[in-house]
């Protein structure tokens, strides 16, 4: 009863929320088959609907450096950013990884500080060099030093073998998430051509793997299944 209403009056039911909540959080978490130290921060959040958003949080910190193709401009600069978040994020986010037992489920979203040049604490550092159109250079992750290097054709789809088109760009973000090439011979799953970790871009269960394994503990700790 609430302190004051007449007596014998029900309590009015609970408002349902209204915003999310934080119920969940770990920060600088190793991540993925690679093991990869301080990949991302991750926030789970209970949304109003009874759904549950799993957040990867993570700070990077672009480089833009003059190549082959010659030096950025602001304007190009500022795209290559824009169209990376862009793809990244439609690739990787809005996954549903675990199913509850309310019919409603836990989705993965992705959240991005980006800061160019200067100095930060960050999970990440990209630098990006301007190669010439049509161009290839190698890029890579180190996942030991949290550095990773891009060119401006990574988001150029290009075949590499599988049904669709790649780019690089979608790829090595597996990598930042502690996912491993399976495109070697030594891949259980080199035959997967279409798989984004392989020669595609096309997400599998297994990717959710950590992320699962996260959730399901954190779920388990709050006693909701």
């Amino acid at each position: 009863m609430i302190p004051g209403a007449p007596f014998g009056q029900p309590n009015p039911p609970t408002a349902p929320a209204t915003r999310p909540v934080l119920v969940a959080h770990e920060g600088d978490v190793t991540a993925g088959a690679l093991s990869v130290n301080n990949a991302y921060d991750l926030k789970l959040w209970r949304m109003p609907d009874g759904s549950y958003d799993l957040v990867i949080f993570m700070k990077l910190q672009f480089f833009f450096e003059s190549g082959a193709g010659g030096d950025w401009t602001d304007a190009e600069r500022k795209k290559f950013l824009l169209d990376w978040e862009v793809a990244v994020k439609m690739a990787w986010s809005g996954r549903r990884i675990k199913p509850l037992q309310s019919g409603k489920f836990v989705s993965v979203r992705l959240e991005f500080q980006i800061q160019v040049g200067g100095w930060m604490w960050d999970h990440w550092e990209i630098t990006v060099t301007k190669i010439a159109p049509g161009s290839f250079r190698t890029s890579y992750v180190n996942t030991q030093t949290g550095n990773v290097e891009l060119d401006s054709e990574d988001l150029v789809p290009t075949p590499k073998g599988g049904s669709q088109m790649q780019r690089g760009a979608v790829h090595e973000f597996g990598h930042m998430l502690g996912l491993d090439d399976e495109y070697p011979s030594t891949s259980p799953y080199t035959s997967d051509k279409d798989a984004v970790m392989n020669s595609g871009e096309q997400m599998r269960p297994r990717y959710n793997d950590t992320l699962f394994a996260w959730t399901e503990r954190k779920l388990k700790a709050l006693g909701i299944k």
